[in-house]
C-alpha cells in the first residue's frame, strides 16, 4: 500500500467526465476508502473505471482478490450495469435510447448521421480516442425523442439533424457537454390534465411547513388513510411501509425508491418524481 493517506481528488475533463485522481491510480487507496467492503464493489467498480477510463479484465482480477470475490462474481457485476465499459471508450460517450418510440421518432437514422460526421464505425472509439457512440436500452425520456445521453449525465432530447450537426462540430472543438445549448436538455413533465392535486400551487416551503405542523406520527396517519400505495407490481401500502422504517432499531434508516424506468415506452417514474 502507498505510504501516503489515500487521496481521492475529483476532477473534470474537457468532456465533464468525472476522473479520479488515485495517487497514479492506487488501487490500495480506492480499497481503503470503501473499507475493503465486498458490499461497495459497484463504487469501487466506479472509482477504478474513473481512473482509467474503463475496466480491463486485470482490473477486475484485482478487485476481485482485493475483496476476497470470485473472479465470475465481479466480471458479472461489471456486465451487467451498461454504464461499465468492459473495453475502451471515448472521451466523449454518445449514447442513444434505442427505445421502440425512438426509433419511431428515427434516432437510427440521426445515430448514423452522427457517426458520418464525426468518420466512426459502428460501435467503436474513434483512432484520436475522442468519441465513441452507441445505443442504450432506453433514457426514461420516451415521450420526449429521439434522445441520447452523454457521458452518463447529460440528455439530449428532441433530437433533429440539426441538433446532430451541431452536436459533432462541438465535440470537434471539445466544447464541455455542460456548455452545450440549454435548450437541448429541456424535459417537461407531460402533466397535461390538472386536477385538484396536480393543478395546485403551493408556495415554496409550504408542504415541508405543513409536514412539520402535522409531527412524524401525524404524517404517517394521514398516509395511511389516503390508502397511498405504491407503483409497483406488488401495490405496498405506503403508510405501512414508513411506519415499519420509523420503529426499525437503529439511529439511520432508508426508505429507497426504486425509479426505474425498465419497461419499454414508459417515464411514470420521472414524472411522478
Amino acid at each position: 500500500m502507498s505510504s501516503e493517506p489515500a487521496r481521492l481528488e475529483f476532477l473534470e475533463n474537457s468532456a465533464g467526465v468525472q476522473i479520479v485522481e488515485l495517487n497514479a491510480f492506487d488501487l490500495d487507496d480506492l480499497l481503503e476508502h470503501h473499507h475493503r467492503e465486498p458490499h461497495r464493489l459497484v463504487q469501487i467498480l466506479r472509482g477504478v473505471q474513473a481512473g482509467k477510463g474503463w475496466l480491463s479484465r486485470p482490473d477486475l482480477t484485482r478487485v476481485a482478490q482485493a475483496l476476497a470475490l470470485p473472479l465470475a462474481h465481479v466480471e458479472g457485476v461489471a456486465g451487467f450495469y451498461h454504464f461499465f465499459h468492459l473495453t475502451p471508450v471515448g472521451e466523449y460517450r454518445v449514447l442513444f435510447s434505442d427505445n421502440i418510440t425512438d426509433r419511431m421518432g428515427g434516432s437510427e437514422e440521426l445515430q448514423r448521421h452522427l457517426r458520418h460526421l464525426l468518420k466512426l464505425e459502428p460501435g467503436g472509439v474513434r483512432s484520436d480516442g475522442r468519441v465513441s457512440v452507441a445505443s442504450t436500452s432506453c433514457t426514461g425520456m420516451c415521450d420526449q425523442g429521439p434522445a441520447a445521453l452523454i457521458n452518463h449525465r447529460y440528455v439530449v432530447t428532441r433530437l433533429t439533424p440539426g441538433r446532430i450537426k451541431h452536436m459533432a462540430a462541438l465535440i470537434e472543438q471539445r466544447v464541455p457537454p455542460a456548455q452545450w445549448p440549454s435548450e437541448w436538455s429541456k424535459v417537461d413533465d407531460q402533466i397535461r390534465l390538472a386536477n385538484v392535486k396536480l393543478g395546485i400551487q403551493p408556495e415554496p416551503g409550504q408542504g415541508i411547513a405543513a409536514a412539520l405542523a402535522r409531527g412524524p406520527q401525524g404524517m404517517l396517519e394521514d398516509i395511511k388513510r389516503s390508502k397511498l400505495r405504491g407503483r409497483g407490481g406488488a401495490g405496498y401500502a405506503t403508510g405501512i411501509k414508513w411506519q415499519l422504517c420509523r420503529n426499525a432499531a437503529g439511529n439511520t434508516r432508508y426508505v429507497i425508491c426504486n425509479a426505474d424506468e425498465g419497461e419499454p415506452g414508459t417515464f411514470k417514474d420521472r414524472v411522478l418524481l
